[in-house]
């Protein structure tokens, strides 16, 4: 057969339709790295904490790559978030797209449907491990499939466990910096505090030891610590809790680490559950130092906007070679009743997985970026420089159920404040509910 020949006029003509195909195809790549899928015509109901201006930005960039789509979304108060969740999918009228936390994978993967391998390979090469902190997959990610990549969350930010303290009451014990390493830190206790007489203490120098009653982040600065000594949080296969195996191990070392800043008898007294709240304490000016998150620092200047106030990353053991710090993030999580998983997920990896959408996130809500990209980029931020670098060094562990475990170590440091049991007992009393949690869970 001869070969097809075409005149000029039909040359040119292609031409100009290679060009169109050309330019359509552009208009879904980003950061000249990857792709989406062609634009579906979908609608998505999506529900968080944020307020609804932030995401009416995201949506609104969104609509440059998919017109087509409608996206609804509803703020939901943060007090009533899971409550409201569970009744709308019990009624069959839940999102398609919600948040959960970091910790929660476990008490929601039942409903969700993550990434599916199909799509991802048609996005392009997303890397948890290249594009995010580590963090993100152990958090986010299970075993992955010929189906699905096993990725059931992505984060818009990352926010970390962070030590603010008061400047004015660092000048005046003579601190020129805040302290680096534990024994640092047990140092500039005794040059902080104040007590009387009695020893009673009436400048405190950091709100530690305690439990939720005064300190709103006790259980997470306890499994900071438990981290930060080497404790295996969970056997390798995900059974049974082990954070208290043994008078002498690595858990029950940092416990009662934890609890010597709460105990009278110890030379580094220094905080009590009666001194109340530790945020308001700060703000007072009646202790030194306290640990919290980014939005702890927008609830500290909402109360005091001219407080002379230092950011520091968290304390880590003398001679340790190895960094961590603690994290609490949400990620967004699309729901497998969805009409439309991969208009969702599209959705989802257009806002996470490229700076452009991720930055409108948080130029609007200030918080700490979860790319790597742009963490490099926050480095010398005053206000994010150590939520962005902790970061790269966070680490978190398997909680069957973070909202019960969180309060199986706050019982934990209650009891042996009140010394209805001793420190091991009482932590391997959180152990032991913990693991029959992870055993219901396994026998469901």
């Amino acid at each position: 057969m001869p070969p097809i020949k075409f005149t000029q006029q039909q040359i040119a003509i292609m031409a100009i339709g290679a060009i169109i195909i050309v330019g359509l195809g552009a208009l879904f790549v980003f950061n000249g790295q990857k792709k989406t899928s062609t634009a579906q015509a979908v609608t998505l109901r999506i529900w968080g904490t944020d307020d609804s201006k932030v995401f009416d930005n995201l949506t609104t960039y969104y609509a440059q790559y998919n017109p087509a789509a409608k996206i609804t979304y509803t703020q939901i108060d943060p007090a009533d978030y899971e409550n409201e969740l569970l009744r709308a999918f019990a009624e069959g009228n839940g999102p398609d797209i919600f948040e959960i936390g970091n910790r929660s994978l476990p008490r929601w993967e039942s409903v969700l449907a993550p990434l599916p391998a199909a799509y991802a390979s048609q996005f392009g090469p997303l890397q948890l491990e290249n594009d995010f902190p580590s963090v993100v997959q152990s958090d986010f990610m299970t075993t992955s499939t010929p189906t699905s990549t096993g990725i059931y969350a992505l984060p818009l930010s990352i926010d970390t466990l962070a030590m603010f303290y008061n400047k004015d009451l660092f000048d005046s014990a003579g601190l020129v910096t805040p302290p680096t390493t534990w024994d640092d830190f047990e140092t500039d206790i005794q040059k902080l505090r104040t007590l009387n007489a009695g020893s009673q203490i009436t400048q405190a120098a950091a709100a530690l030891g305690g439990s939720e009653t005064s300190i709103l982040e006790a259980p997470d600065i306890l499994s900071l610590l438990m981290l930060q000594n080497g404790t295996q949080m969970v056997s390798d296969d995900l059974s049974a809790a082990e954070f208290a195996s043994g008078a002498t191990s690595a858990g029950v070392s940092a416990f009662n680490f934890y609890l010597q800043f709460a105990n009278a008898a110890s030379p580094y007294y220094t905080w009590s559950d009666a001194m109340g709240s530790d945020i308001q304490s700060f703000v007072n000016g009646q202790v030194a130092i306290i640990f919290g998150y980014h939005d702890t620092l927008s609830t500290i200047r909402a109360k005091s906007p001219f407080m002379n106030i230092g950011i520091a990353a968290v304390p880590q053991p003398t001679g340790a070679t190895v960094s961590v710090s603690y994290p609490k993030y949400n990620g967004l999580a699309v729901y497998k009743g969805t009409s439309s998983v991969i208009g969702a997920w599209q959705f989802i990896l257009t806002l996470t997985a490229y700076a452009n959408g991720e930055k409108i996130y948080t130029d609007a809500t200030g918080d700490p970026p979860a790319l790597r990209s742009a963490i490099a980029a926050d480095e010398n931020d005053p206000n994010l420089s150590v939520f962005a670098g902790q970061a790269l060094t966070a680490r978190s562990w398997y909680e069957i159920d973070d909202l019960a475990v969180d309060g199986f170590l706050n019982t934990a440091i209650q009891s042996a404040l009140n010394g209805s049991a001793s420190t091991l007992q009482a932590l391997e009393q959180a152990q032991s509910s913990v693991s029959n949690l992870m055993f219901q869970a396994q026998h469901s």
